[in-house]
């Protein structure tokens, strides 16, 4: 793996990739053709689960803690998987959206990228080379066409590599899902003490709502 990660021995909050860049539904073979790939993006809130399998610390993006998750912690240190501290990446549903089968989908962890493994930080790794991680580490159950089940309580995001503007059209026809973040697949991960660190390998396009448009 071609990264410059750094030691992570304790706990210290890292902010989570998050685009910012907005773009059209029209523009989204522009960017696959830039090499990017695309993950569903769902109506939650942004989240970072921290642990060593011991200490476990569920953050959101403003760095407080979940408080209401419906998860142990217990549960979510069980995700922990190889030596020393880990931090996952992913969304946390409580917005009491409703998933394909029209049943409220709450309380959910779903996985979209790995910050921290093996107590370094992952600094310097391609998306593409953290994909290949999380590949490794859960054994995963197909859901729905877009997000792969690890147990009752998380999931993982699915990463396309082609026919973006297919996969957009059709997943935005489900509640949980607010649109598509592109995301290059050789963009790099940069250290996440500021919010905005990582938005230049991203770019997000939304369904159009009654509260936001594209």
């Amino acid at each position: 793996m071609s990264t410059f990660s750094k030691p992570y021995d304790s706990f210290r909050y890292y902010h989570p990739p998050r685009p910012e860049v907005k773009t059209t539904p029209a523009q989204i073979p522009m960017y696959e053709r830039m090499g990017f790939g695309g993950q569903p993006k769902l109506n939650g809130s942004c989240a970072v689960l921290f642990t060593n399998g011991v200490s476990t610390k569920f953050m959101n993006r403003h760095n407080d803690a979940f408080i209401r998750t419906l998860i142990d912690n217990s549960d979510l240190a069980k995700l922990h998987k190889g030596a020393g501290w880990m931090a996952l990446a992913g969304e946390f549903l409580n917005k009491s959206k409703r998933g394909g089968d029209k049943r409220t989908f709450d309380g959910k962890f779903v996985i979209f990228d790995i910050l921290i493994y093996n107590g370094q930080y992952l600094i310097g790794s391609t998306f593409e080379e953290r994909l290949d991680i999380l590949d490794g580490l859960y054994t995963l159950t197909p859901h729905d066409g877009y997000i792969d089940k690890i147990n009752d309580y998380t999931y993982r995001v699915k990463t396309f590599m082609n026919n973006l503007k297919g996969v957009y059209d059709d997943l935005v026809k489900i509640d949980i899902y607010e649109g598509l973040v592109m995301k290059k697949l050789r963009g790099t991960l940069e250290d996440g003490l500021r919010p905005k660190n990582n938005t230049g390998w991203q770019v997000k396009v939304r369904k159009p709502t009654k509260n936001y448009t594209c």
